[in-house]
């Protein structure tokens, strides 16, 4: 479990950090900047989460604070996994899985 708050102290060295249990066992990263920006984000299990949600506290921090969001944040975000409404796959638009569609059917007439 990553409840451990020394990483995320050294990460973000100018925030207030605590972790709130939740009822079904997980917990709550509470951030609070110098500035009173509060962000609440649920702990992920495993360690390369952790460290996109430290990227993506940062970005937020940056974005709350009206600062344009640096380089190293940005270049550092990944985008394979971006979040969705439904946290669910990302899908291709219509007219992109049109085009795969055709190019199938071009396979199936020509054998």
């Amino acid at each position: 479990m990553l409840t451990n708050l020394a990483k995320w102290h050294a990460a973000l060295p100018d925030c207030k950090i605590s972790a709130a249990p939740r009822p079904d066992g997980s917990f709550v990263l509470i951030v609070k900047s110098v500035d009173g920006k509060e962000l609440r984000r649920v702990l992920p299990h495993d360690q390369k989460s952790a460290d996109q949600l430290i990227r993506r506290i940062r970005l937020d921090l940056m974005l709350a604070k009206g600062q344009p969001p640096t380089r190293e944040v940005l270049g550092t975000i990944d985008v394979a996994s971006l979040p969705t409404y439904t946290n669910g796959r990302l899908y291709k638009t219509r007219a992109a899985s049109l085009w795969d569609r055709r190019r199938l059917d071009m396979k199936v007439s020509v054998n």
